[in-house]
């Protein structure tokens, strides 16, 4: 490749790697609108999650559900990312990143916009279920796609602005759902069909991902991809736009050359989806998984996807269940009872339903509201606070210190009766085992062979959310026949973690 030097001098050179021609560009709007995007899609893929815990309060009356069939409700979307994200880890590799998540994004939203118009609870579920599974294609590709848009010291800082979207989404769900949720109307359609808010609830829940989803189109295919799969010219005329984009200038003025070769990218795995079909398809990916559970790392890896479970368990269950305990605290009475004493006692609204002719209430007090948004700004202030701390006291160190607190705040809540300090416990109880899942895929990192570190993250990332299913379930079944028993698990399931994480050698340094 001819090129010129500051001097206009012209001289030969061999291609350029990717992420040179890359840091030649400089950052600039491709990458700034990217972290924009990937923010909507973020919003919407953790918006349908937990957007459930508020219309499971909000439709109980119209699908007529018990305590169990609104855990089920809550899990559906769950264990469908579940079952697709790690298979999906594996299309992405096939037929692309931008593929998947466009494909993910739009039939995830369309299924969400077919729920606000759904009348059976079962038939939710699995329209549910099969969103959580073409969202499953979003949480596999998204954070591959955003980072082969940066260079090497800009992936980890991208990355992390992408990831502090959950907390933005932890203030707009109970956000949105208080202004919508807050008017009493009816709209009747068809038949014994009525249009209540909380369908509206559904459609503000994909708005972020139709956004993000419609910008996305006029992005192309990840150029890293490209060349790994050895289509250097679509490689090129990516590059090239990213460059009009970002400089207004065709990447060949950039560089001051008339030609631009790249080298490629080679692949570290085999790709298994081009290779295989069907039931082969299947059993390679799970002898592509074997050597994940081989020594010398194999016991770690295992003690971390339990230390992964433990903590989705006890922050995300507790987290989809909070509106409804919260809902159930609301009442001036209550100021004087610990939480289970509250949630074992009938509400006044079934006192009323019990001496009335099956009245029905789905009425949603304000402090669940505030209650979750304060949840969710404490989920912003711990990932700044966390940024902070990380590298001066140890990711190991912060993560004994956030379970043990976790484990002190939730063995205080079967004691402790004053709403504020009950409000803060429970946010110290999903607070820190949420934060601590982040530093603790890190480790995971550390703790795998360089080849294994993408299929490791991704299981964890999956059994984790097993852990979501189990807890959101089980406590639909137990929290309020057995609210003591439920904590005392929850405590239990902690200390397990505490020990995992305790004995497993996770550097203090990144």
């Amino acid at each position: 490749m001819k090129m010129q030097n500051l001097r206009g001098e012209t001289f030969t050179s061999n291609m350029l790697e990717y992420d040179e021609v890359l840091e030649r560009i400089g950052y600039g709007k491709t990458q700034w609108l990217l972290l924009l995007i990937s923010g909507l899609l973020t919003i919407t893929s953790v918006a349908a999650q937990q957007t459930m815990s508020i219309v499971v309060i909000a439709s109980r009356c119209e699908f007529a559900t018990t305590e169990a069939e609104m855990g089920v409700m809550m899990a559906a979307y769950v264990a469908g990312v579940f079952l697709s994200t790690y298979i999906w880890g594996y299309v992405c590799d096939a037929i692309g990143r931008r593929k998947v998540l466009l494909y993910g994004t739009f039939s995830s939203c369309a299924l969400l916009f077919i729920l606000m118009f759904v009348t059976s609870v079962w038939l939710f579920n699995v329209i549910n279920l099969l969103s959580g599974i073409s969202l499953g294609g979003v949480s596999a590709a998204l954070y591959a796609y955003l980072s082969e848009f940066n260079i090497p010291r800009h992936r980890a800082v991208a990355i992390n602005y992408s990831t502090m979207f959950v907390s933005v989404t932890a203030i707009y769900v109970p956000a949105t759902a208080w202004a919508v949720l807050s008017y009493d109307w009816s709209i009747p359609i068809i038949g014994d069909f009525v249009f209540r808010p909380w369908r509206l609830l559904m459609l503000l829940t994909l708005l972020p991902g139709v956004i993000g989803g419609l910008v996305l189109l006029y992005y192309p295919e990840s150029p890293k991809y490209l060349l790994s799969q050895d289509k250097e010219d679509q490689a090129i005329n990516a590059v090239d736009w990213i460059s009009k984009f970002n400089r207004g200038l065709p990447i060949t003025q950039v560089l001051i050359c008339n030609e631009l070769r790249l080298k490629p990218e080679i692949q570290t795995e085999e790709n298994i989806l081009s290779n295989s079909k069907g039931w082969h398809m299947i059993t390679d990916i799970a002898r592509a998984t074997k050597p994940l559970f081989h020594k010398p790392h194999g016991f770690n890896f295992v003690l971390c996807n339990v230390a992964v479970f433990c903590m989705f368990f006890s922050s995300n269950g507790i987290q989809l269940w909070f509106p409804e305990i919260v809902n159930r605290s609301s009442n001036e009475g209550n100021q004087s009872s610990t939480v289970c004493e509250i949630l074992s006692s009938p509400t006044q609204d079934q006192m009323k339903s019990m001496n009335s002719t099956n009245i029905c209430s789905d009425v949603i007090s304000t402090n669940t509201y505030i209650d979750n948004m304060i949840v969710g700004v404490a989920f912003l202030v711990g990932f700044l606070i966390q940024g902070v701390i990380l590298n001066p006291i140890g990711r190991k160190n912060v993560l004994v210190a956030a379970l043990a607190l976790s484990i002190f705040s939730g063995f205080l809540l079967h004691f402790v009766s004053n709403p504020i300090v009950v409000l803060i416990l429970f946010c110290l109880v999903i607070l820190l085992p949420g934060l601590s899942i982040s530093i603790m895929l890190g480790a995971i990192v550390d703790l795998v062979p360089t080849n294994l570190r993408g299929k490791a993250v991704s299981l964890c990332m999956s059994l984790g959310r097993l852990g979501i299913i189990a807890a959101t379930n089980l406590m639909g079944i137990i929290l309020i026949q057995y609210c003591t028993t439920t904590f005392a698990l929850l405590s239990v399931i902690l200390i397990v973690c505490f020990v995992v994480v305790y004995y497993l050698p996770i550097r203090n340094s990144a």
